[in-house]
């Protein structure tokens, strides 16, 4: 009996040594996450009015009314998908449009300025 009990106090006085002696190493950091545009697969766009005839814009941006630009000001930075889209620089309070309808496709992480000078 106490021929058993001292095996079983070895081994669990072993066990205790190496788990107490372990030799692992740190873990390492964890890779910095990837910026929120490529997470989230987007792109910046932003429009300008360089209007020589001192004309308001509304910016359509697929099919929607995103904002109002008066001569010679700039609009805020919009964040949008990457990939293909469509607008146009629209004189504001009729239904003519000013500029050219534009299909940009827009790159994942990239930032855009559009403008019209009509």
């Amino acid at each position: 009996m106490k021929k058993s009990i001292l095996v079983v106090t070895f081994f669990c006085s072993l066990f205790l040594l190496i788990s107490c002696n372990s030799t692992e190493s740190p873990s390492s950091p964890a890779p910095p996450s990837p910026p929120s545009c490529e997470r989230n697969h987007t792109a910046e766009i932003a429009f300008e009015n360089k209007s020589i005839s001192n004309t308001t814009y509304d910016i359509v941006f697929d099919g929607i009314y995103l904002t109002t630009i008066a001569p010679g000001k700039k609009s805020e930075t919009y964040t949008v998908a990457a990939g293909i889209h469509t607008f146009l620089f629209r004189i504001t309070n009729t239904g003519w449009t000013a500029c050219t309808l534009a299909t940009p496709n827009l790159a994942q992480c990239q930032s855009y300025s559009y403008y019209c000078t009509y």
